[in-house]
């Protein structure tokens, strides 16, 4: 039989939270129990993705060693960019963290993903050669992520 009560306690303590005066410090610990938490055991790294036109910054535990960023500007963001994508990321091993997009003219779109995966530099030329023959395609970018290495 499922009680309420049990419930409240188990949902208690989704989140965490803190204010950070970011101006006078720069650099912000993060919690003991973020290293405790047992689904991040295999935890290899953290993506930190920061937004430029709103300012906020998003952390991502990674389980593999590497990562990048692709940036597409084309004509469409559709199905079969869609498709193409998803077979992208099956073909690769990439794991996505996160995605992004928005059309800015009625026929201009950018679509940004952020993957995870071990070995890119054995991928990235096949990765790249995937993104150039996709239809519609007017600019790429491609960006490996590597730890240590900053904005």
């Amino acid at each position: 039989m499922f009680d309420i009560r049990d419930e409240a306690i188990r949902l208690a303590g989704l989140t965490k939270g803190m204010i950070a005066d970011v101006r006078k410090e720069k650099q912000i610990t993060l919690p003991d129990v973020f290293f405790k938490n047992p689904i991040l055991a295999e935890m290899k790294a953290a993506m930190v993705i920061y937004f430029e036109r709103s300012g906020e910054i998003r952390l991502i535990p990674m389980m593999k060693m590497g990562g990048a960023r692709v940036r597409l500007e084309v004509e469409k963001v559709n199905p079969a960019l869609m498709q193409i994508m998803t077979q992208l990321f099956k073909q690769h091993d990439l794991k996505v963290l996160f995605t992004t997009g928005f059309c800015f003219e009625q026929n201009r779109c950018v679509y940004e993903v952020f993957f995870e995966t071990d070995n890119i530099e054995e991928k990235e030329a096949r990765i790249r050669s995937t993104i150039d023959s996709i239809p519609g395609l007017f600019e790429s970018e491609f960006e490996v992520l590597e730890i240590g290495k900053g904005w």
